[in-house]
């Protein structure tokens, strides 16, 4: 099916499996609000399609928008998928992914979908490493730079999106590492918290250790350092691939409730 772009070069491209309706996971990659890294693009949306769930990636950052208009073009993209019905999607089954800034862009939505008349409710998030707060100390300086243009205590409180949570912010999955260096885990953890004080279900995994932006883990999706050693890098992180299993446990569970 041919990609879906709107009014800028921002674009969703679309993994079917077939003409069947079936749930639909809409993936965000990561890049800090700058660009979208194919790690997280791919082979997400490959992962997905061999669990039976079609997926789309939307490749935000080809026109480098800024809030509001982030989130307001993501809920068009959003509105235009679920009304056109030649879409093979289940529309009691769709599921924002987000790794990364891309989490903070989907979470964006989750916050803020019921601000958008008519939009449709996203059933769950996943959220793997995201950033999500503001904070000094915690928060990811640069994307709030990018997303915003520049820093202030205002902009804090509004990229903060552990602030701005509801009882209508989608159930969600979490997995991030404990050492972190560049999203601190914090970052989950303030999210958690607000889903659990708003009464919304959260898986949270936290492991102990492992890269910012490791991906699935395996050897299809080695940074740069492992080139020359694909095997090393799917050996490093063979325990934390188990977030995606434990994803698609959460969702099986999710959809099935819904059902």
């Amino acid at each position: 099916m041919q990609n879906l772009k709107l009014n800028t070069d921002n674009f969703i491209s679309f993994h079917f499996i077939d003409d069947q309706k079936r749930p639909f996971v809409l993936i965000a990659p990561g890049g800090g609000y700058q660009r979208t890294s194919p790690r997280e693009a791919e082979p997400i949306a490959k992962a997905f399609n061999e669990k039976g769930y079609h997926a789309g990636i939307i490749y935000y950052r080809e026109t480098l928008l800024q809030y509001p208009d982030t989130v307001d073009e993501l809920a068009s993209f959003v509105q235009v998928i679920t009304s056109d019905s030649t879409y093979p999607i289940d529309l009691n089954a769709f599921i924002l992914c987000g790794f990364s800034s891309g989490g903070h862009y989907m979470a964006s939505l989750g916050v803020f979908h019921h601000q958008y008349p008519g939009l449709i409710q996203p059933k769950a998030m996943i959220l793997a490493y995201p950033v999500i707060t503001g904070k000094v100390g915690f928060a990811h300086e640069d994307s709030i730079e990018r997303l915003y243009g520049e820093i202030t205590e205002d902009n804090r409180q509004r990229f903060s999106l552990e602030n701005h949570v509801t009882n209508l912010t989608p159930e969600t999955f979490l997995f991030h590492t404990m050492d972190d260096q560049s999203v601190k885990v914090e970052n989950s953890l303030f999210f958690m918290q607000a889903l659990r004080n708003h009464g919304v279900m959260v898986d949270c995994h936290l492991y102990h250790s492992g890269v910012h932006g490791l991906s699935l883990g395996t050897q299809t999706v080695v940074t740069d350092a492992y080139r020359s050693n694909p095997a090393a890098y799917e050996a490093i992180h063979k325990h934390n691939q188990t977030w995606f299993n434990l994803a698609i446990s959460f969702l099986d569970f999710r959809l099935k409730k819904i059902a």
